[in-house]
């Protein structure tokens, strides 16, 4: 059964060769939307429908990261707004498809042998549920540089079928003469990546879309007419010139005069035209539905109007990375969600005459020809060859009892797919003739342990389902919350209230889609915990200090809490000021007035003369925070020269180990103030970007506060407040996660 492999490779093969790409004209862009824009946010909570395919590649790819990218922008109007309902040249197709891929099943031209696409077929490129999937993922791949996994091999992988990647890999024209490049293309499209900080297999990938690569034959690159325009930009029909005409145009004044400057050209038009707007996959670069912050407009900027550019890119890219066996990297995929989408992934188009017969039946594959062979089964996305293969089944063993299961609900009429559903909630399209009955003890029920509950804010809870009957074959279920704003459940009934509310549980039975509920009352949250920002303060007699406390959860019902001084004589409380009446040290404790939590500090009072004050030079001091720090001159030693004292000083980083002079302070270094050797004030220095607390902000420090931000990892008080960049916002957001990382790559200054 390998010429099914076969078959496929061959027709994804003719399908690359085919597809021409072109731009969209911004002057003509009639469906952006410019007010009112969402703006997106990230993290790794998926809604139901996605959560099967994230959950069949993780079990597979460990490595990967997968983040959903919660667009804000509702499904309806995405949709429509990516067809002809809004800008009829928008999304396209070849005319050689089947009419049902095409408005109206006509062939309304837009540019060459590309005609305006149907609405059903935009739908099926635009959910990214179809292309969760092995052939299809990296589509959502950021375009980052990552030196781990995009490399010069990987790069050359995806030139290897061209004439940039074959013989000609290290040679140009000019005028006809053919001239020594003095590199290869790979090495060169990776260079000028990296310096850039975009992905070069994506690069390598978009050119070999554009142009095929071909700078023997290629007008636009061949040299022909001294200039070069790997990417096609500015490449459309007008009135006035042809399309190879224009982009030879664009690229004559652009001064893309030769291969390096060319390919940079192109390389910064992606960078500055979609990735840095946050169009950072090749999804969001064909489709226009991020707005991490940046964007001036939304669904009016595509790099492609062909509704399968990114689908195929995406395979290019995953069968470069399968080739040098790199899939188990560590890659991270940036997936979309919409608003209102429907349960079920949006279906192929299909013939008026195609439909499917509701099932319920157990059902398993096989191909009883060739017993005892191991039988290959491409299980697909829609009920069609062109649709993206989701899945490749293995089976080695014959007789039913040995092969994988599946429900059947949907026999095709008038076609020869039926559609199957695995027991984790996935969806697909097999071939009827290898689709056969099992038969097996069906469920016919399911109940939960309770049906009522009252929970608070916080809790976790677990539900108990049975099945009946107990000698049940597949007694599978899936969960799912009425609303997960107020309370998630996974996949084992663990049930985590987030917000008071009602909310209804459902468990649903793979088998037979048999149904339970419970109805929980999620009460107002109740405190758990209260932090101080230090454990220690020094004052001077006569001083007055306000220490908030930090109450957890933040939507606490009750956040008031009381403050006692241990010696009032030494420190007292007057309402939420603590006042230093005399030299000593007493311990201020906050209690809780729900749960009565506690959390203390000490404070020390000191007296002081005027030749032991202190003075802070060229630096920001405000409440014992020191900031303003010179990322380019942060020396222990600096640090000193910029201090007047006559405290011996003694300066010590995050984790309290003490700093030489040549050492470099950063987020969460103290700056002690002795006199005999006792402490009598302490500072703290931030440093914005710099959450490590190493005075370098880099990719450890992103990497912190993502996982800070989804809640897998805790921070200290000084460098949360590191991580806020516009130093007002009360909690750290993606956006401060956009600065962080625009400031790695040059593109942005943090201000300290």
């Amino acid at each position: 059964m390998n010429n099914k492999r076969l078959g496929f490779r061959m027709f994804i093969s003719l399908l690359i060769l085919c597809i021409l790409m072109s731009t969209i004209d911004l002057g003509k862009v009639k469906a952006a939307i410019y007010s009112d824009l969402p703006v997106s946010y990230i993290d790794e909570n998926f809604p139901d429908s996605y959560k099967p395919y994230i959950e069949a590649l993780k079990a597979k790819h460990p490595n990967w990261v997968f983040k959903a990218v919660h667009t804000g922008l509702d499904w309806n109007t995405a949709l429509s707004h990516e067809t002809y309902e809004v800008n009829d040249g928008i999304s396209l197709v070849q005319d050689i498809f089947a009419s049902e891929w095409k408005r109206d099943g006509q062939n309304y031209y837009k540019d060459g042998a590309y005609v305006t696409a149907s609405k059903q077929g935009v739908a099926y490129v635009l959910d990214p549920r179809n292309f969760i999937n092995e052939n299809g993922i990296f589509q959502f791949e950021t375009l980052s540089f990552s030196e781990a996994t995009q490399t010069v091999n990987a790069v050359q992988g995806i030139l290897a079928a061209t004439p940039m990647g074959g013989a000609y890999k290290s040679q140009y024209k000019l005028y006809g003469q053919w001239k020594d490049l003095g590199t290869t293309y790979a090495e060169l499209i990776h260079s000028l990546s990296k310096q850039v900080g975009i992905n070069p297999v994506h690069i390598a990938a978009r050119i070999r879309q554009e142009n095929s690569g071909n700078i023997v034959n290629g007008s636009l690159i061949n040299g022909d007419y001294g200039v070069y325009n790997f990417f096609n930009i500015g490449a459309y029909d007008t009135s006035t010139a042809n399309a190879i005409t224009n982009g030879l145009n664009y690229a004559r004044k652009e001064g893309w005069t030769d291969i390096p400057t060319a390919i940079m050209g192109g390389v910064q038009y992606i960078y500055n035209k979609y990735v840095k707007w946050g169009q950072d996959t090749i999804y969001f670069e064909r489709f226009d539905v991020n707005n991490p912050g940046t964007a001036q407009w939304l669904l009016g900027t595509g790099y492609m109007t062909n509704i399968f550019g990114a689908k195929t890119e995406a395979l290019m890219s995953y069968n470069t990375y399968d080739s040098y066996g790199m899939l188990n990297s560590p890659f991270e995929f940036h997936i979309p969600v919409y608003e209102n989408m429907n349960n079920e992934p949006e279906s192929i188009p299909l013939p008026n005459d195609v439909y499917f017969e509701k099932d319920n039946t157990r059902v398993y594959l096989d191909d009883p020809s060739d017993s005892g062979v191991t039988d290959e089964f491409w299980i697909r996305t829609g009920p069609d060859t062109i649709a993206t293969v989701m899945d490749v089944l293995y089976e080695t063993r014959d007789g039913a009892a040995n092969r994988t299961k599946f429900t059947r609900i949907g026999i095709g009429k008038n076609t020869l797919y039926d559609k199957i559903q695995y027991d984790d909630g996935r969806i697909g399209y097999i071939l009827h003739k290898w689709v056969y009955e099992y038969n097996y003890n069906k469920v016919n029920g399911v109940s939960l342990d309770t049906t009522y509950k009252n929970v608070n804010v916080g809790d976790v809870v677990t539900l108990k389902a049975t099945i009946s009957p107990s000698n049940a074959e597949n007694k599978n279920v899936k969960w799912s919350s009425s609303d997960e704003s107020i309370a998630t459940v996974d996949s084992n009934g663990k049930v985590t209230a987030k917000k008071a509310g009602v909310v209804t549980i459902t468990v649903t039975t793979i088998d037979q889609n048999k149904t339970a509920m419970c109805t929980l009352n999620v009460k107002s949250s109740k405190v758990t915990a209260i932090t101080l920002p230090k454990d220690n303060y020094y004052l001077k007699i006569g001083d007055t200090i306000n220490i908030a406390p930090t109450i957890t959860p933040a939507d606490a019902s009750n956040k008031e809490y009381t403050i006692s001084s241990s010696d009032t004589n030494v420190a007292a409380v007057e309402g939420k000021t603590v006042k230093a009446v005399s030299e000593g040290k007493a311990i201020i404790t906050f209690t809780t007035n729900d749960g009565g939590y506690k959390a203390t500090a000490t404070i020390n009072v000191t007296r002081t003369t005027d030749e032991n004050k202190i003075v802070v030079n060229n630096l920001r001091l405000e409440n014992e925070i020191i900031s303003n720090v010179d990322l380019n001159n942060n020396s222990v030693k600096t640090i000193k020269s910029n201090i007047d004292t006559t405290y011996e000083i003694k300066i010590k980083d995050i984790s309290q180990k003490e700093l030489k002079d040549t050492d470099k302070v950063g987020t969460g270094t103290t700056i002690e103030f002795l006199e005999n050797g006792k402490k009598v004030e302490e500072y703290t220095i931030v440093i914005y970007g710099d959450v490590d607390g190493n005075g370098i902000i880099n990719a450890r420090d992103l990497l912190m506060l993502q996982r800070y931000i989804i809640g897998k990892t805790e921070l200290k008080s000084i460098q949360v407040k590191a991580s806020i960049i516009d130093k007002v916002s009360q909690a750290p957001k993606a956006a401060d996660l956009l600065k962080i990382q625009r400031h790695i790559l040059g593109k942005y200054v943090i201000e300290q």
